[in-house]
């Protein structure tokens, strides 16, 4: 009897021992594995911050290039045919070149505001976005539409943004691609997620058509947004049809 009831001990014991060092194991494991995956989603956050630098750096060029530096060249070729004998018309001449310099001056300024990051934290983004689509409007070519539903709530600083980017990316395809008059963006705050729309009516393209012969939709601009996305834990659905444009729908959880 005795030894009946020591050996079940003795097997019981074996089993609690084996039984908590498989869970220290487990647990071991689950640790590091845990830590490799936060090693691994920091890595992923510096190079899309790297690559959104590098983005950034060429779409500060291309403006600077495109819209600064063709207004202060205009503003040189006034200024260099002023006629200081007439002072009438010189007087003119050189309020046409104080607006060219304001008109730069003011661009610089909007330029920075929707690329420093920290601007973006602090104003959110509603108000950011708010922002980008009144410059869109005064340029004359784009009717523009900026919908808000409910009380912002704010995502961490990183995840927002870089859902700010993925809208900015989005509204650079529109203007490289889409040859659209009109641009709309649906922005609701809801209580577990927050849901962005952005919606255009250019020429679209087909979403059954090959990759090869689907420039727009498998082009570098769409495979960024939609690495952000996942990056951030997004759900990301792009809708097109062709002369009828494009809507690019964008979810995020606070808490992905």
């Amino acid at each position: 009897m005795i030894i009946s009831v020591t050996c079940v001990l003795l097997i019981l014991v074996g089993f609690i021992v084996s039984f908590l060092f498989i869970y220290k194991n487990r647990q071991m494991r689950h640790q590091t594995e845990t830590v490799n995956l936060k090693e691994r989603y920091n890595q992923e956050i510096l190079k899309t911050q790297l690559e959104i630098k590098e983005q950034t750096l060429k779409y500060i060029s291309e403006e600077i290039h495109d819209n600064v530096g063709q207004v202060l060249s205009l503003a040189v070729l006034n200024l260099s045919a002023i006629e200081l004998h007439n002072t009438e018309i010189a007087a003119i001449k050189i309020e046409d070149i104080t607006k060219m310099v304001e008109k730069a001056v003011a661009d610089l300024r909007n330029l920075s505001k929707t690329l420093d990051a920290e601007n973006i934290a602090n104003v959110g983004l509603a108000n950011i976005i708010r922002f980008e689509m009144d410059l869109l409007e005064k340029t004359g070519v784009y009717k523009t539409s900026f919908i808000l539903s409910g009380d912002e709530k704010r995502l961490n600083g990183q995840r927002e943004i870089i859902l700010y980017r993925i809208i900015q990316e989005s509204l650079n395809n529109i203007i490289k691609h889409a040859k659209a008059t009109s641009i709309k963006i649906n922005l609701s705050f809801f209580e577990s997620y927050i849901s962005v729309e952005i919606t255009d009516n250019g020429k679209g393209f087909n979403m059954e058509a090959p990759p090869e012969k689907n420039i727009y939709k498998n082009g570098a601009g769409i495979n960024n947004i939609k690495k952000r996305a996942h990056l951030i834990g997004a759900s990301l659905s792009i809708n097109s049809v062709p002369s009828e444009g494009t809507t690019v729908s964008v979810t995020i959880p606070y808490h992905p």
